[in-house]
């Protein structure tokens, strides 16, 4: 059973997911916790893959807020109805930027 409970997006383009030494983008958050995130790509991501990611979104005031990660692919699956893969990544060691963020959105969205 999960820990946390997960923020899921309506909008699939509101948080963008690129790798953080090439900018190259990865794809976009699917939901996000405290420990992980579900990152909806084009290509199949690779289980036990080790990424150094930039999650990306604006906020409230439109402002850009960008947060780094290290996270682990723990699975990955084709989902037939959008079109895109989904995987499912462990954030290891969340830094305080990252924890904070999901904090906001949780306030934000009045979710405990």
């Amino acid at each position: 059973m999960r820990e946390q409970s997960r923020i899921v997006f309506r909008s699939v383009f509101r948080m963008k997911v690129s790798e953080r030494a090439s900018g190259r983008l990865v794809g976009y958050v699917g939901d996000i916790s405290e420990r992980g995130i579900k990152i909806l790509t084009d290509e199949a991501l690779e289980r036990g893959t080790l990424m150094r990611l930039r999650l990306r979104m604006r906020n409230g005031e439109g402002a850009i807020v960008s947060v780094d990660v290290d996270a682990e692919c723990l699975w990955c699956r084709a989902n037939t109805k959008s079109g895109y893969y989904e995987s499912g990544v462990h954030i290891g060691q969340p830094g305080e930027a990252f924890t904070q963020l999901v904090e906001g959105l949780r306030k934000r969205r009045k979710i405990s």
